[in-house]
């Protein structure tokens, strides 16, 4: 019956081991994921907002991210816009160059506009696509509402 019992009480201890050890793990995973940047000392990184706000665009409603892939992907349809370089294959490539301009913008390259509006142009300092007129570019142009929304983005 020791005998039993000692199993038992080394069975517990294992088990209580690895609960600690992987609550540990899934602790400092979370501390690292969910950590958000931080604005800069000046305030201007702007944390770009994505999600179901919609606005009239292309037959519809539309999201800002689709509305951007649809009117600005290098293999866009549309006429006289500005199209992103055939490196951003993907709506998260789009949004990741554009979370990069924002939080390298300077306070003068955001423009704060009517009712909390923001324009913000940046030079990313390394070609982004072709400008309206066709030319490779470095700059960028975005478009968010007064929470931080991104409404539209493109090569300027």
């Amino acid at each position: 019956m020791r005998k039993i019992f000692k199993n038992i009480q080394k069975a517990t201890n294992n088990i209580l081991f690895f609960l600690l050890l992987i609550t540990s793990m899934a602790c400092v995973n979370n501390n690292t994921n969910t950590q958000k940047e931080e604005p800069k000392q000046d305030g201007t990184y702007i944390v770009p907002q994505w999600g179901s706000r919609f606005y009239k665009a292309h037959k519809g409603k539309t999201e800002a991210i689709e509305h951007i892939w649809l009117r600005h992907n290098f293999n866009s349809t549309h006429d006289n816009v500005s199209r992103f370089g055939k490196e951003y294959k993907s709506r998260d490539e789009i949004k990741k160059v554009i979370t990069e301009a924002l939080k390298n913008a300077s306070k003068e390259e955001v423009n704060i506009e009517g009712g909390g509006h923001k324009t913000v142009t940046t030079d990313m300092k390394k070609i982004v696509g072709l400008s309206q007129k066709g030319k490779p570019t470095s700059k960028i142009r975005i478009h968010l509402d007064n929470k931080d929304f991104v409404k539209s983005a493109y090569p300027y």
